[in-house]
């Protein structure tokens, strides 16, 4: 046991995540399932629902279908994923399936993304759905995820308003209010002021922001008032997402990002549109194009501040993202990853320079190599990763990274930034890195002040994407370093990918870097 990286685990959560951890445990042991007899009686006669909505919900299912498929059987994620109840879609006249069969289902986060399933299938048209809403909200009001808070909390909530807002009754009131008082308690700690979600995870980000505004679209539905702080969440939540929405309409892979882990991120723009909570092009929307515009040939640079993230683009040629900021919410730090200043680089619009993604949610091998510095594209000192990730989702020292300077001219943009991830080791070593984008090439410069160690920067590149394109790569003693490796698109789906490297020896300060023409 390693009671220091403990120590350093523990010093960072928040008291009232170890206060309910016993309850929490407490309430597992004792098992079981909630009844669905005596359930609210579901609301009569909505008025129909827009395509958009019901559009969205067979995506949904199609998505869920796929992931599903792709998760080991017998493992905690696929049981959780199977009771998420993404197969019930906008057809109105199947019987819902019970995942009641497997006690997880009891679990208080599958329960939640159950019930808003439920709850839009319930108002697209689709009978017999009460007792299902009724035991999948019980669970999520005897279990509130107060040891975990982050978006377990928040998907508890969201669940909750949702079924609220469909079913009628004392019942279901109670739902509605305990729901509405997490969203006004959680809602403005959770979205940042750039409006991205604070475990700093696009795909969090994206199922969160969907999950909210279904909650706006059923209470609008059921006739009930949408609190202002949920339409102007919505509405920074959707100028975030336009934000990092790439060339090719994925997003970046930082921190437990996959790319089907959450509803298309223009689906979930069109589903704000809907509801009038974003127009792509106007000011409301950021002032960015709509998804699929042409963009004009200059160069532009978007900071996200409070995220941490910046945004260089040069046309339609060049469009990247760099991780600058902290890596993840300060008392949940599940979703980390040890990549202080990673990047990924679309050309063309393609995905080309990419992050490893998610190989595995389990303690295991493939977790530790998901999660560390060495699977990313940035700098590894002394073997060793810039934030200290260990078990599944743990997290001891932690890298503190900020921007330090952008500069946007007529014929490129560029930043600089900087982490003290490796400040225990000897010498305090800090990482500072510049990376300037033109209209034909990327140069990348690394400089380790202080210390005496090693250094190896990394770059993984799509191994289709190197074939197909135009690329040279340059840099000091840049080499291939190995055949081929993967990287994770979507979970645990490898890619083939090349992995380059260069490495060297710090004493007291080194200087590495690489050039991408294309």
């Amino acid at each position: 046991m390693n009671l220091p990286r403990i120590a350093r685990t523990l010093v960072q959560l928040h008291p009232l995540q170890v206060l309910a951890r016993p309850i929490a445990l407490g309430h597992r042991a004792l098992g079981g399932g909630p009844s669905g007899a005596l359930a609210p009686r579901l609301r009569p006669g909505f008025a129909p629902p827009s395509p958009r909505f019901a559009a969205f919900a067979d995506a949904e299912k199609e998505r869920g279908r796929a992931r599903l498929a792709a998760i080991p059987g017998g493992s905690l994620l696929h049981a959780y994923e199977r009771a998420y109840g993404y197969e019930l879609g906008a057809e109105p006249t199947l019987p819902a399936p019970s995942a009641w069969d497997d006690p997880i289902a009891s679990h208080p986060f599958p329960a939640s993304v159950r019930a808003r399933r439920l709850a839009a299938a319930a108002r697209l048209g689709r009978p017999g759905l009460s007792a299902e809403l009724a035991r999948a909200c019980r669970a999520i009001a005897l279990g509130l995820e107060l040891h975990l808070l982050a978006n377990h909390l928040l998907e508890n909530a969201i669940g909750l308003v949702c079924g609220g807002a469909v079913a009628r009754g004392p019942e279901a009131e109670a739902w509605w209010r305990l729901g509405s008082a997490i969203l006004a308690w959680q809602l403005p700690e959770q979205f940042l002021a750039d409006g991205g979600h604070f475990e700093l995870s696009a795909s969090y980000h994206l199922a969160l922001t969907a999950g909210l505004l279904e909650a706006i679209e059923l209470a609008q539905a059921s006739g009930r008032e949408v609190p202002e702080r949920w339409r102007t969440t919505a509405q920074r939540a959707l100028d975030w997402t336009a934000a990092v929405r790439a060339p090719d309409g994925s997003y970046p892979l930082f921190n437990d990002a996959s790319l089907d882990a959450a509803p298309e991120l223009d689906n979930v723009l069109a589903l704000g549109e809907d509801l009038g909570l974003f127009t792509p092009g106007s000011a409301s929307g950021g002032g960015r194009a709509a998804p699929g515009a042409p963009l004009d040939d200059a160069p532009s640079l978007d900071h996200l501040a409070a995220t941490g993230w910046v945004i260089l683009r040069f046309g339609d040629r060049a469009w990247l993202a760099l991780d600058a900021g902290m890596d993840g919410a300060s008392y949940q730090p599940g979703h980390v990853h040890a990549d202080a200043l990673t990047f990924e680089l679309w050309l063309r619009g393609e995905r080309a320079v990419v992050d490893y993604g998610v190989s595995s949610y389990k303690t295991d091998g493939d977790r530790q190599t998901t999660r560390s510095t060495r699977a990313h594209n940035t700098v590894e000192l002394g073997d060793v990763d810039s934030s200290e990730v260990w078990s599944a989702f743990r997290v001891g020292r932690r890298a503190r990274a900020g921007v330090r300077r952008l500069e946007r001219a007529s014929a490129h943009v560029a930043v600089e930034a900087e982490h003290d991830g490796y400040r225990a080791l000897p010498g305090a070593p800090r990482h500072r890195r510049t990376v300037e984008l033109s209209a034909r090439e990327l140069v990348v410069l690394d400089d380790i002040l202080g210390g005496s160690t090693s250094a190896c920067s990394r770059l993984r590149f799509d191994e289709a994407a190197l074939r197909r394109q135009p690329i040279e790569i340059e840099g000091i003693q840049l080499t291939p370093e190995r055949s081929s490796d993967v990287w994770h698109p979507c979970f645990r789906r490898p890619q083939a990918a090349t992995v380059f490297s260069g490495r060297g020896d710090v004493r007291d300060a080194w200087r590495g870097g690489f050039r991408i023409r294309f």
